[in-house]
């Protein structure tokens, strides 16, 4: 549904069934379901004894590269009961990867993202950040990037391995067609996510207004 237009009513406007059903009923009928969606990450794996071999995608990623993380389809991921998307926002790609989420509409989102990376020993440097309309990794170093957040150690882990665990909230300005997507990066090798947190690693994106 479309971002109703607000009405201003005029003295002695003549009130009929079609001005207070597009003036009043779809108003409300779109504040009560604004467009949003919340998807979990396609967990980067678990590696016991620091190999992680059964890791979405690859082992372990290099060190000091930004990588976009890839998110499942709503409702078919570690939390499906926590995934939605009533406005189209997920457009899985090839194989059912979901890179970014879509904006339906003009307006201004709150943006919300947890994330999980565990390292390959303690790193000095790790780092999550929101893009938007990233395409390709190497564009995260770019002025695309909106927010970002320094996660803290959770834990050093027994098999060499230190997780941490961050989040990142604020709000955007979003043309319709716009696009947003996280990443992370150590200076460590490195996973994003881990199977045994689920829903740890998500994004949500949620209509809250129009632009000011």
């Amino acid at each position: 549904m479309a971002t109703p237009l607000v009405h201003i009513w005029r003295t002695r406007e003549i009130v009929t069934a079609d001005t207070m059903n597009k003036f009043v009923r779809d108003p409300h009928a779109f504040l009560l379901r604004t467009p949003a969606c919340r998807v979990t990450a396609r967990q980067r794996g678990t590696h016991p004894k620091s190999s992680p071999s059964d890791a979405y995608g690859r082992g372990w990623l290099p060190f000091n590269t930004w990588t976009t993380l890839p998110w499942y389809a709503p409702g078919k991921g570690t939390r499906p009961a926590d995934e939605y998307d009533p406005s189209g926002m997920a457009r899985p790609g090839e194989g059912g990867i979901l890179w970014r989420l879509t904006a339906p509409e003009d307006g201004l989102y709150a943006v919300s993202s947890g994330g999980v990376i565990e390292t390959n020993g303690d790193a000095a440097n790790v780092h999550f950040r929101l893009g938007k309309n990233v395409l390709t990794d190497d564009q995260w170093n770019s002025a695309a990037v909106f927010a970002s957040h320094c996660p803290g150690r959770a834990h050093a882990a027994s098999d060499g391995t230190s997780r941490y665990i961050g989040s990142i909230s604020t709000t955007i300005n979003l043309r319709k067609g716009d696009t947003v997507s996280a990443a992370g990066i150590a200076d460590k090798d490195f996973v994003l996510g881990r199977s045994d947190l689920a829903g740890r690693s998500f994004l949500e994106l949620r209509w809250v207004g129009r632009h000011p």
